[in-house]
């Protein structure tokens, strides 16, 4: 079961505020969000928590003409076949997105050079991240 609830809070702790949101991915993973800084947290039994820092992803998609190739569920990236500068055509696979324990194939939607992959291996993606960029 996914459920892809978003809980946005502000939190005030002596003169500091916070702004810190939650998304459950699913009954033991959480992606946790504090003042732009990500954490991806598992609450397994008996209440251990164990976080993970998410290097900030704050690369910005500095290219004027290109397609947005975007993840159509979330997941983890598992592989990515092309590099940037590499030509593709319309159904090339461009990258591997673990879903569910099931791979599904990122395929190129139109013919073009491939300006710039946005995501790495092993980080996890929501609907509607860039993955990369074609021109």
């Amino acid at each position: 079961m996914l459920i892809l609830k978003v809980r946005r809070f502000k939190v005030r702790i002596g003169e500091d505020e916070f702004e810190v949101w939650i998304k459950r991915i699913n009954r033991t993973f959480y992606k946790v969000r504090l003042n732009n800084e990500s954490f991806n947290i598992a609450i397994r039994e008996h209440g251990v928590i164990l976080p993970k820092r998410i290097e900030r992803r704050e690369k910005k998609v500095e290219v004027i003409e290109g397609f947005q190739v975007k993840a159509m569920l979330p997941g983890v990236v598992a592989k990515i076949i092309v590099r940037e500068g590499e030509r593709v055509r319309k159904g090339d696979t461009m990258m591997i997105l673990e879903a569910m324990k099931m791979e599904n194939e990122i395929k190129s939607p139109k013919d073009g050079i491939v300006k710039q992959i946005t995501v790495r291996e092993g980080e996890r993606v929501d609907v509607g991240d860039v993955l990369a960029v074609i021109s």
